[in-house]
């Protein structure tokens, strides 16, 4: 395992220094306006991928190595297909009615939201395999060739418009997609299952919760994106966002080799204490890179982005406690996943979310981006907390436990 987690890290690494260049191509050359197009783009091809993960999502991986695999791979493509027309659907209809949300290509928005669903569930595929190679090189493949194509369309072709981003989303994501198609097929030649479970149903309301619980912790920041008024707004607090975020690098490399290895194991005993470690050394390694973030000075980030991004480093800094509180209850979230117990999360992330659209209208009305920080923050603290008290409870741990890791560190060493 932990060979896997390290090689996982470093494959993370360089795909977060690729969407960090991105960022700043994107940010600097395409300006703050653009940049909030792009975000907005963005939101609205995940909130269509989290309705389609209800089935292909990652929760998935805790039936595919109880369950006959091409059922469930053909089942997932009739309910990707069926799932991105009706949530593209359902988005055209609340902007040409309510004037909600924003009004890109809607053609674009549905090719693209398919692509990627189809290429991300066959990630969750492969993850559940336990092939943490071909994952991790798919991971690192897609973010790669995006970069080289939007250089390509800003200084070659010389398109500096949102379409620069679609072409290069085309592009990234459609190559990938071939490589994960091949890889499958390497899947499906090997397969020989003794498995005929197929329970579609158990699947599907196990992946609602899990996806209910994901929409509220990606909204519980990106809702504020509807509140900040204007494009130019939006495009600063997401490119800072995006920036603090980069520090759950080493979270999201361990949860999902946690998600696998619980998902396949039935020590609870280990599998508690090997969690709780994680989630600690997590929050202690995210620690070490804000402080790192603190002494950078704000003109370093201003210089990078562009004049528009001059609140950057004061925004990031607001953000962070929260980002340091997701850091550690990733895993523990992970955790209930792998055990199947998404009600668990979706308790803890919906009432993040209430908090964000409780207090989002009232801090963003007096203080804008930093309002928007101040609803981000106790939001993800909620989260976080309620999680920790389900993971303690659960496992009989006390408040002293938190900073124990002598007997931990014992346990990953078997790992």
């Amino acid at each position: 395992m932990l060979k896997n987690i390290l090689s996982t890290i470093f494959t993370k690494g360089f795909v977060a220094i690729i969407n960090l260049a991105l960022l700043l191509i994107s940010s600097k050359l395409l300006g703050s306006d653009v940049r909030g197009q792009i975000s907005l783009l963005i939101l609205n091809i995940a909130i269509i991928q989290l309705v389609n993960e209800i089935f292909t999502g990652y929760s998935l991986v805790y039936f595919i190595p109880k369950s006959n695999l091409k059922k469930i791979y053909a089942f997932g493509i009739g309910w990707s297909v069926t799932c991105t027309l009706i949530c593209t659907g359902i988005l055209m209809l609340l902007f040409l009615v309510f004037k909600l949300g924003f009004n890109e290509s809607w053609i674009h928005l549905t090719i693209l939201s398919f692509i990627i669903i189809l290429h991300s569930f066959h990630g969750v595929i492969i993850l559940a395999k336990e092939k943490i190679k071909a994952y991790n090189l798919l991971n690192f493949l897609q973010p790669f060739i995006l970069l080289i194509s939007l250089v390509s369309s800003i200084f070659i072709f010389n398109i500096k418009t949102v379409d620069s981003y679609i072409i290069s989303l085309y592009a990234s994501f459609g190559i990938s997609l071939v490589a994960s198609s091949i890889q499958m097929f390497t899947i499906f030649s090997k397969y020989l299952s003794e498995h005929i479970v197929f329970e579609p149903v158990k699947i599907l309301k196990n992946g609602f919760y899990n996806q209910l619980a994901n929409l509220s912790h990606m909204l519980s920041n990106r809702y504020n994106f509807y509140l900040l008024g204007n494009t130019v707004l939006v495009g600063v607090f997401s490119s800072s966002s995006s920036l603090i975020e980069s520090i759950w690098i080493i979270s999201s490399s361990v949860s999902p080799i946690i998600l696998t290895h619980i998902a396949n194991s039935s020590n609870h005993v280990n599998n508690s204490k090997l969690t709780f470690l994680l989630a600690k050394l997590c929050f202690l390694l995210s620690c070490v890179l804000v402080i790192v973030l603190f002494f950078i000075p704000n003109n370093f980030f201003t210089f990078l982005l562009g004049k528009d991004f001059s609140e950057t480093k004061t925004i990031m800094m607001y953000l962070s406690p929260g980002i340091l509180f997701i850091s550690f209850s990733t895993i523990i979230s992970h955790y209930f996943a792998g055990l199947g117990k998404q009600k668990n999360i979706v308790l803890a992330n919906g009432l993040g979310l209430l908090s964000t659209i409780i207090f989002s209208p009232v801090f963003i009305s007096r203080y804008q981006l930093i309002g928007a920080c101040y609803a981000t923050t106790i939001s993800y603290f909620i989260s976080s907390i309620v999680l920790l008290l389900f993971f303690m409870r659960e496992n009989n741990y006390t408040f002293w436990q938190l900073f124990n890791f002598k007997k931990e560190l014992n346990i990953l060493g078997k790992f």
